[in-house]
């Protein structure tokens, strides 16, 4: 090669190095980004690791937290307070305390007429427990009563104050006409607490009669499963000028109960109320139990007894 050649071509080969270099290098306008490593800390106290096989123990009780219950648990009952001797005093329900005497000369004649009842104590029926928007005082509606006892029956008079008889209705419906209705426990302290009707828990209508004068008959509304019409209850009515008088005897037979002096049983009896002819409907009922309701803790007691001892 030429000697001036030599002079131009060492030039020409460092400017070619140079932009080979310039294309392998990165453009400056848009940088790749840079991940910070993450930084290992170095813990200050030293972790002994349990291996999968041991068994690790605590001295400190976890205690696990209940699921959520899906269905409330029931409502636990009292235990029941178990039957008095007659020595026992006995447990008290918020309605009155009503004595039935031993009759060992029952009423003649289930007739209405009460001249030949051996007992005259009566028992007043005027606290209002239903319907009190349609009560207009004790000659709307109120009553008394008479009650006792023998071993074929229970007996029971009641003399009715109501201003408009009206009874359109019979068997399970006429309560919703003027009525009486008795209400009786026949297993007291065996279920004393509980909070509804059982298979001892009776209900009995007394229907002076469709028009009122004239048949009157008797119902069984409960126990639950067992309601029907009672022919064998012996049922009279006398109409009077200011209501009705309303006589029965209720075999025993009935509710399956054997009375005795000293025995007791949840007791109420209530008259319901239609002032308006020619209609069903149930306006008011009163009762001889304040409190009284569908169940038996809110009536009263009925205590059996021999007045000849």
């Amino acid at each position: 090669m030429h000697r001036n050649s030599r002079q131009w071509l060492f030039p020409l080969l460092a400017v070619t190095l140079l932009v080979g270099v310039g294309c392998a290098l990165p453009s400056l306008g848009t940088p790749t980004p840079f991940a910070f490593p993450t930084l290992a800390l170095t813990p200050t106290a030293s972790v002994v690791g349990i291996p999968p096989t041991a068994t690790w123990t605590s001295n400190v009780t976890v205690v696990p937290v209940p699921p959520t219950a899906t269905v409330a648990p029931p409502t636990p009952q009292p235990t029941p307070t178990p039957a008095p001797s007659a020595t026992q005093a006995p447990a008290v329900r918020p309605g009155p305390r009503v004595q039935a005497p031993l009759l060992w000369v029952a009423p003649n004649n289930i007739n209405g007429n009460l001249d030949d009842w051996r007992t005259k104590d009566e028992y007043p029926i005027q606290s209002v427990v239903f319907g009190a928007a349609n009560y207009t005082g004790l000659s709307d509606v109120s009553g008394k009563f008479r009650i006792g006892w023998d071993y074929r029956a229970l007996y029971v008079a009641v003399i009715v104050t109501d201003d408009t008889l009206v009874q359109t209705q019979h068997g399970a419906q006429m309560y919703k006409g003027d009525d009486v209705e008795i209400q009786l426990d026949t297993n007291l302290y065996g279920d004393f607490y509980v909070e509804s009707i059982t298979a001892d828990d009776f209900q009995i209508g007394l229907s002076p009669g469709v028009p009122p004068g004239t048949s009157p008959e008797a119902y069984l509304w409960y126990p639950p499963g067992k309601a029907r019409a009672l022919p064998e209850a012996e049922i009279a009515v006398l109409l009077t000028t200011h209501g009705y008088i309303m006589e029965a005897a209720i075999p025993w037979t009935v509710i399956g109960f054997k009375p005795s002096p000293g025995l007791q049983m949840g007791f109420a009896i209530n008259i319901s109320d239609n002032d308006l002819p020619g209609q069903a409907v149930q306006q008011t009922m009163v009762s001889n139990a304040p409190y009284r309701t569908m169940w038996p803790t809110s009536w009263g007691t009925l205590v059996f007894f021999d007045p000849g001892k």
